[in-house]
């Protein structure tokens, strides 16, 4: 439920509340809470370093890192045997004076995993994390990011330094005649374990570990107009074939100046056709609905549930997820149910009874209403249980 969600979100901010964190430092100016929040130092685990060097297998081919003022390249990664071999692989990083980055690391724990979902949830827009491992003196250049980040530090300590500068909000890609970021005017901040950060995108900084030190970067980029203007256009692709056509005479008209003519006046017309039906609000409100349901499909599948002792019958009992997320789109011929990973095609006879499933946070499976039978019921609920969306409910197994 977005409430679970918001819960979630506010764990992580307090002292700060929820709204003030969207309400004023969201997309607008950097935040730093500095407290004992007990959740926040422990997001990442009881000893985050040891959970890394465990998951070797999958962390060490993917490191990459940076440095502030490289003399020699960086060791490669690669596959390690076990967990020493994974921290003599980092160590080998410090001596060339590299802080190490280890991507894709939502998993790292429970609570970083329901954290990054409900942020999701939250924002309609995916997460990432990523964890920067420096020795003490590390210093990254002075950079800025493409996405915003919430910085959370989980071990030793470290000195940013953050630009006074409002937030530039850069592009994915490189703009043509970009110069590197300058921060003639910056606070400085100390973080230790538990300390948060929040930098809107495009905001200049740099950091200087003053310990041996691993934080989190958690990034996303809230939804944008671009964003939603794209989501109007690619709805439009799915009911208009001109659209999905090459443009211009032939395949190879780009690179013909005698086709450039039509090319643009394609372009016209087909702008004009978004724009008409950009018109109306229901357009836009399904193009919202599609390309989030999309962003579910793109997440990585939940676990599929199974009950423990019983098989499935109208008398058990499950409830959703804490990670479940879904969007049902109604066809003329198919239901079409989204869920994290997985796109299922529905007969659209149940559609009550999937509503009813997929927002409803506990149930026992013969309250799922309708004229139906009861193996429809068990069916629908097996399906759901199989995709991870739904699990049992252990209070009333």
């Amino acid at each position: 439920m977005l409430s679970d969600a918001r819960d979630a979100l506010q764990q992580i901010l307090n002292p700060v509340s929820y709204d003030d964190f969207f309400n004023f430092y969201v997309g607008k100016k950097p935040l730093i809470i500095k407290d004992n929040n007990p959740f926040r130092a422990s997001i990442g685990g009881a000893s985050p370093r040891e959970k890394l060097l465990q998951g070797h297998r999958r962390y060490a081919p993917a490191v990459t890192c940076h440095s502030h003022a490289p003399k020699l390249p960086p060791p490669a990664a690669t596959e390690v045997e076990n967990e020493q071999a994974f921290y003599q692989l980092i160590t080998d990083h410090f001596k060339l004076d590299y802080t190490v980055r280890i991507p894709d690391v939502t998993g790292l724990s429970p609570e970083l995993t329901n954290f990054t979902r409900s942020l999701e949830k939250i924002i309609q827009s995916p997460v990432s994390v990523v964890v920067f491992w420096s020795h003490q003196g590390a210093q990254a250049p002075v950079h800025h990011d493409e996405v915003d980040v919430i910085v959370i530090q989980l071990e030793g300590t470290k000195r940013w330094f953050v630009s006074d500068a409002p937030p530039s909000f850069p592009t994915r890609w490189k703009k043509a005649g970009s110069l590197p970021p300058q921060m003639p005017h910056y606070q400085t901040v100390d973080v230790k374990a538990g300390d948060l950060i929040y930098l809107p995108r495009g905001t200049v900084h740099t950091v200087q570990s003053t310990s041996e030190s691993i934080h989190l970067s958690i990034g996303f980029v809230p939804v944008t107009v671009r964003d939603t203007v794209n989501a109007v256009l690619d709805h439009l692709t799915e009911v208009s074939l001109p659209l999905r056509k090459d443009i211009g005479p032939r395949a190879d008209c780009l690179t013909s100046h005698n086709a450039l003519e039509q090319v643009s006046q394609q372009v016209k017309e087909h702008l004009q056709s978004l724009l008409s039906a950009a018109q109306h609000d229901q357009f836009i409100m399904e193009s919202l609905k599609r390309q989030r349901a999309r962003l579910i499909q793109d997440m990585p599948k939940l676990k599929p549930s199974v009950p423990a002792r019983h098989p499935v019958s109208v008398n058990t009992f499950v409830q959703r997820s804490s990670l479940a997320m879904a969007e049902l789109t109604e066809t003329d011929k198919i239901l079409d149910l989204s869920v994290p990973g997985e796109q299922i095609l529905i007969h659209p006879g149940v559609k009550a009874q999937l509503q009813f499933m997929i927002t409803t946070s506990a149930f026992r499976v013969a309250d799922i209403p309708g004229e139906i039978g009861d193996d429809v019921r068990v069916a629908l609920t097996q399906r759901l249980l199989a995709c991870g969306f739904l699990e049992p409910s252990p209070a009333r197994q």
